[in-house]
């Protein structure tokens, strides 16, 4: 009985041991590689900076954003804070490769939440945003923002807004994004 007790233990401890070896180190396996270095994930690197948002024409300074590459290379954050008021916001972008489109969750200060979603532009970036229902908001309007680099450097965003599903487009906001540079 003690023979098999000691047998039995022994084969235990070598399966017990087997179970717990260490994995092979991480470079050595093909599903660590960096997993957002497509040229889809990089569509939309275009927007990274710092920037001054001018109204689209003008010398009005809208506000001043701040659009950072983080977690990996994978999310894109940006920062806004308006200069004609107190209004701030954010927003986390990242493509998804399963779903095979960008998306974007804006949060800002009034407590409005959006969730947009889209893709690159041969000039850009489209993303919309179905049901968007802001504080106040009476019905569900469709919202639709374009990003357009421009050949100086800067950068047009676009915000529109539709009360018919998208049949027809209204202007919310019109800026254009310039790099804020060292004096």
């Amino acid at each position: 009985m003690r023979r098999l007790l000691f047998c039995a233990g022994f084969v235990l401890a070598i399966g017990c041991a087997h179970a717990q070896q260490t994995p092979p180190p991480a470079s050595a396996s093909p599903q660590n590689q960096p997993a957002c270095v497509s040229q889809a994930h990089r569509a939309f690197d275009f927007w990274l900076g710092e920037w001054r948002a001018y109204v689209t024409g003008t010398q009005n300074l809208a506000g001043l954003s701040t659009i950072a590459l983080e977690d990996g290379s994978c999310v894109i954050t940006e920062h806004w804070r308006s200069q004609r008021s107190s209004f701030t916001g954010r927003s986390l972008n990242i493509y998804s490769a399963e779903a095979g489109h960008w998306e974007q969750f804006w949060v800002d200060s009034t407590g409005d939440i959006t969730h947009f979603a889209g893709n690159a532009t041969p000039d850009g970036m489209q993303l919309t945003a179905e049901d968007d229902v802001g504080p106040g908001a009476p019905q569900p309007i469709f919202s639709r923002v374009t990003w357009s680099r421009n050949g100086d450097g800067s950068v047009r965003q676009h915000g529109e807004a539709s009360s018919d599903r998208g049949v027809t487009w209204s202007d919310r906001y019109d800026f254009t994004y310039r790099r804020v540079t060292s004096e």
